[in-house]
C-alpha cells in the first residue's frame, strides 16, 4: 500500500496502450454521449472531425489506463475534483492512446490532517504523440496509520 509519505512527486510514469475501435466509441456514445458525430459514422461525414470519441469516454480510458501504470495500490480515499481539463485533439476509430502522468504537489488536508491532498498532472497521448486531453486531479490521500 502508498500512503501520503510514500508518494513522490514529479516523477512522470506511462501506462501500458489501448487502441480504440469505431464499436467501442459508438456503444459508449449511445449509452452517454449520443451526438451524431459519436455514434452515425455516416452523419458524422457532415462534421469536420468525422466519426470521434465522446470526452467523456476519452477521459474515462484516462483513468483505466492510469490504473495500468503501478500494481501497488494508493491509499486513495477518492477524487476531490478535475482541474484544467483540456481536449486538445479529436479521438479517432484506431487511436492507439496512453496516459503520462506525474503528481505534482502534495500538502496535508487543513480539515483532515490523517489525510493528504495529492495534485496530478495526466496527459492522454496518441500514437502521433500528440496530447489529446490533459487535465489535473486532486485526490484525499491516507497518511500512514500509527503504530
Amino acid at each position: 500500500m502508498l500512503y501520503f509519505e510514500d508518494i513522490q512527486l514529479n516523477v512522470r510514469q506511462e501506462s501500458t496502450s489501448t487502441t480504440l475501435t469505431k464499436e467501442e466509441i459508438i456503444s459508449f456514445a449511445k449509452e452517454y454521449d449520443p451526438q451524431p458525430f459519436h455514434i452515425d459514422e455516416e452523419a458524422a461525414k457532415d462534421y469536420p472531425f468525422g466519426l470521434i470519441a465522446s470526452g467523456a469516454h476519452t477521459y474515462a480510458i484516462s483513468l483505466k489506463l492510469w490504473n495500468t501504470i503501478s500494481t501497488e495500490t494508493v491509499a486513495s480515499i477518492g477524487g476531490l475534483g478535475i482541474d484544467e481539463m483540456r481536449l486538445s485533439h479529436p479521438v479517432k476509430p484506431g487511436d492507439q492512446l496512453r496516459v503520462q502522468t506525474y503528481n505534482e504537489s502534495k500538502r496535508q488536508s487543513k480539515s483532515r490532517p490523517e489525510y493528504g491532498i495529492l495534485v496530478s498532472k495526466v496527459n492522454v497521448i496518441n500514437q502521433n504523440n500528440e496530447i489529446v486531453l490533459s487535465y489535473k486531479t486532486a485526490a484525499l490521500i491516507a497518511k500512514r496509520p500509527l503504530p
